[in-house]
């Protein structure tokens, strides 16, 4: 399965993909064409930014929301996770972004609650960790019953989160792990994922799936990737 991550699922639909949109937070997050415009730039080593979740909030979200798609999660404060669950409906597909590295203030990765949305009645459930994510986390993760782990997410850098072709080694790493001491559970794998032979490398490595982000920028790439 191919899944079109969030911020580019809030736009884009594509046949053979699902959507995930968002990263929502509980509150409206104002300024996202701003801090696009200041923070928004290709370098060398792939996409960088220091948008930081701009979102309109999860009501709006909740409003908007097709059930075919996915509905990513960001936790900003303690009560935040419980607060999605009293929105959310419970047969909705989430994922638990525990790993945005352009917020303003530091976030406990695994706030209390963030284990709240493991459902039978959903389809999906899917933390989402950094590239940096430590086997603690991982382990932790599947403890509290997540048995899908999106792998990974953009880089932290000094001048913001950086995606592409450096997640690869980050990402490779995960899927090993995860693949050698959970093999249960499934694995979303992205980051550099610009042509079909990229999405191979990761389905080669174990992963169970392919997450496709910044190539959305040129998206007549995207079908090339997703038509078998």
């Amino acid at each position: 399965m191919y899944f079109i991550s969030a911020p580019f699922g809030n736009y884009l639909k594509f046949k053979n993909t699902i959507s995930v949109t968002g990263s929502w937070t509980v509150q409206p997050r104002p300024g996202l064409y701003k801090q696009i415009a200041k923070t928004l730039r290709y370098t060398k080593t792939g996409w960088r930014n220091k948008i930081g979740l701009r979102n309109k909030g999860i009501l709006h979200a909740v409003t908007q929301h097709s059930h075919n798609d996915i509905i990513s999660l960001a936790a900003i404060d303690k009560n935040d996770w419980y607060t999605f669950e009293s929105f959310i409906p419970s047969d909705a597909s989430v994922e638990i972004n525990i790993s945005c590295p352009n917020l303003d203030k530091q976030v406990d990765q695994l706030l209390p609650g963030f284990n709240i949305f493991n459902s039978s009645k959903r389809k999906w459930c899917i933390a989402k960790i950094s590239p940096t994510a430590d086997e603690k986390l991982v382990d932790k993760l599947v403890e509290s019953g997540y048995s899908t782990i999106h792998a990974s997410n953009t880089l932290q850098t000094v001048k913001g989160g950086l995606s592409g072709k450096v997640l690869v080694p980050y990402t490779m790493k995960i899927i090993t792990y995860i693949k050698q001491t959970h093999p249960h559970v499934q694995v979303i794998a992205g980051g550099g994922v610009t042509c079909k032979q990229d999405a191979q490398d990761y389905i080669n490595a174990g992963a169970d799936h392919i997450s496709i982000g910044s190539v959305c920028f040129t998206p007549w790439k995207i079908k090339g990737i997703v038509n078998d």
